[in-house]
């Protein structure tokens, strides 16, 4: 039985997964564009119909500089058509001039409910697109009724016309940006966070942890909203981000760090952050810690045998060298591996590395590597005095 609930669980995540996957993503952000109050009966496509155009009731748009301009068309412009009486508010008139049928919920003696729209934090020129159909950036709205923020334009539409050419762009082109020239991201009505890839730098859920490879791409735009300070405060591992890692994760922090994911060296310096506090918990090889009891090794019989021997050791750590630095220092592997005084002198290199290619190219990038083990000349497998 619960081997069928167990399947029963993992057909029912695949098949969410699946629905997540074909689900289009949403590009309208409700902090880019807030929520609107928009209490009124219109039809744009019935206007378009009869032979309106966008300007007969924008009349404003295309001499709009900011995006805080409100263009709604006001009661005045109506009046051009519509018949509107104050005096009478119910007129039964052709086109429409009762107040009920622009403004629902009408009734008399008590005040139209007024139309509010939050300022979006974008900076945008109408009156450098005025010879852009409008359609371009707000699509067909001849199969709209009422419009709302679905009309507006996102960045994928944006990206239609204004793309990488020889003009350098900038976030804050068309973002906010606050005091020192990074995005504004924080605003009343929520936090501006990227929702899509390329430019945007999708930030999913686990994108605190893995961000690599956005972080690599030509022209990512972190320095947009991240100053350098705050990689440094995370990578640097000075301060952990209490974020970042799950609670108790002390505890099982073991099992990722043997798997090598994530790379625990990106943020902690293995011999002085996990060597430092597997020492001070007794987990360590120095001090008195049950690893270094004879009566109870931790490691099998065998495992850095001096001389001709199973040497087990060596396989983990071309493997995974990190889970070994979890106690053990470098000092300890040049115990044996390396030409010091009275050490078996074991060689980690393989068979015909000396003055190979592989050798003499890492000894020309970074010689002072070879001369942690190779401490006189007659060592050194390449010829270093030239």
């Amino acid at each position: 039985m619960k081997r069928w609930i167990l399947i029963g669980c993992f057909l029912a995540c695949v098949a969410a997964i699946g629905i997540a996957e074909t689900t289009p993503p949403v590009e309208w952000s409700p902090v880019v564009y807030p929520m609107q109050r928009l209490p009124l009966i219109f039809s744009h496509s019935k206007h378009l119909a009869r032979g309106a155009s966008c300007i007969t009731c924008h009349a404003t748009a295309p001499l709009s500089r900011s995006a805080v301009d409100n263009l709604i068309p006001t009661e005045t412009a109506c009046r051009a058509c519509h018949p509107i009486d104050r005096n009478d508010p119910t007129k039964p008139d052709k086109p429409v001039a009762a107040c009920a049928g622009c403004h629902p919920g009408w009734a008399a003696g008590r005040a139209v409910e007024r139309v509010y729209l939050t300022p979006t934090p974008l900076k945008f020129d109408h009156s450098r697109h005025a010879a852009t159909a409008c359609e371009s950036c707000h699509g067909d709205m001849r199969a709209v009724d009422l419009a709302t923020t679905r009309q507006l334009p996102t960045m994928g539409s944006c990206l239609k016309c204004h793309t990488n050419g020889t003009e350098e762009k900038h976030c804050t082109d068309c973002h906010m940006a606050k005091l020192g020239g990074l995005l504004e991201t924080q605003f009343e009505h929520g936090s501006l966070v990227p929702q899509r890839d390329g430019l945007g730098d999708d930030h999913g859920p686990l994108f605190a942890r893995d961000h690599k490879q956005q972080a690599r791409q030509v022209g990512a735009t972190c320095t947009a909203c991240h100053d350098r300070s705050e990689c440094v405060a995370c990578h640097q591992g000075v301060v952990k981000p209490m974020e970042f890692h799950p609670g108790n994760y002390l505890l099982t922090h073991a099992v990722d760090a043997r798997r090598g994911r994530p790379d625990c060296s990106a943020c902690h310096r293995t011999e002085s952050f996990c060597v430092a506090c597997h020492e001070r918990s007794g987990l360590g090889t120095r001090g008195e810690s049950a690893f270094i009891d004879p009566n109870r090794p931790f490691h099998p019989s065998g495992w850095a045998s001096p001389g001709a021997g199973p040497n087990l050791h060596a396989q983990a750590a071309r493997r995974n060298v990190t889970a070994c630095s979890s106690c053990h220092r470098e000092e300890d592997c040049l115990t044996c591996h390396s030409a010091q005084p009275g050490g078996v002198r074991a060689s980690p290199h393989p068979a015909g590395w000396r003055n190979s290619a592989r050798c003499q190219a890492l000894d020309r990038g970074n010689r002072r590597m070879c001369l942690r083990c190779h401490i006189t000349q007659d060592e050194v497998g390449c010829n270093w005095t030239k």
